[in-house]
């Protein structure tokens, strides 16, 4: 997948059309896919999980963030590797290796990441526990 290609043009997707206005959801699936896989941010990830849209270039771009922030997230710290745990092994397949080098650093850096409360570290250890479970479970 060419990160330099737009969404629409990689899927063939067509504009959400209305004659009246069209809902938050709608609006963003137009500006989703009018943007170039490079151009994807977090929040859209995140949306894209959500939304079970363009799950593969989700993932892709997920990836991509996590490395370079395990912490990632739009509306708290840590969002976007909880939300990448819920998704199917199957979807995750391709990025095995790399998400186990993710989930080996996040687990470092949790020990000296200055959260809010021990809670929330105690809370993040475990997301990345149970995914690491999951995607070396076979």
């Amino acid at each position: 997948m060419g990160d330099e290609q737009k969404i629409k043009d990689i899927w063939g997707c067509s504009y959400i059309e209305s004659e009246v206005e069209l809902y938050p959801l709608q609006k963003w699936y137009n500006q989703l896919i009018d943007k170039k896989v490079s151009e994807i941010e977090v929040s859209d990830v995140l949306r894209m999980i959500r939304q079970n849209e363009f799950i593969d270039i989700a993932i892709q771009r997920a990836v991509k963030f996590l490395k370079e922030n395990p912490f990632a997230g739009e509306m708290y710290e840590g969002e976007l590797l909880e939300k990448m745990s819920t998704l199917e092994r199957g979807a995750l397949k391709q990025y095995i290796q790399e998400l186990r080098e993710v989930l080996g650093v996040a687990l470092i850096k949790n020990k000296t990441y200055e959260w809010l409360d021990e809670e929330e570290r105690k809370d993040f250890e475990k997301v990345i526990g149970y995914f690491l479970d999951k995607i070396t479970a076979d």
